[in-house]
């Protein structure tokens, strides 16, 4: 895996920045890069979330056992490990798609019950940073 740290000083850092950095440099490395795991030392948070896992080291074992080849670190409290997308399959048509809020956050929304795609916070869809799952999508 190729490792690339940076220390950026003179501004406030915080996930969505930190995050945007990431992927504007995985996007210099590699065509066409896709977050597999990431890391907020800060908040002590991680992703994939893995009920009962160490919030340490869980997130780069999963990004590394699941096609990761570039971990870029911002200031030594925020990791993105990166898998060049291409290697995957096309999955064809889905009836979800990702879409990402104003504030950077991270939804996974149902196609078809979806009004607005530029609002993600109804109940189509749910944060795919927190186990935040509406009732609606565990049928209550």
């Amino acid at each position: 895996m190729r490792h690339v740290n940076l220390t950026i000083n003179g501004m406030d850092m915080d996930y969505r920045t930190a995050n945007a950095i990431a992927r504007s440099v995985a996007g210099l490395i590699d065509e066409d890069p896709t977050v597999v795991a990431w890391h907020d030392g800060k908040q002590n948070r991680m992703s994939p979330v893995i009920e009962g896992a160490n919030v340490q080291t869980r997130w780069n074992d999963y990004g590394t056992s699941h096609g990761g080849n570039l971990n870029v670190s911002i200031n030594g409290d925020y990791d993105f490990i990166f898998a060049d997308s291409e290697e995957f399959e096309e999955l064809g048509s889905s009836p979800y798609m990702s879409l990402q809020d104003a504030e950077g956050n991270q939804f996974l929304c149902r196609i078809g019950d979806l009004r607005d795609p530029h609002d993600p916070h109804q109940q189509a869809c749910f944060s795919i940073e927190e186990d935040s799952t509406p009732s609606s999508m565990h049928g209550g």
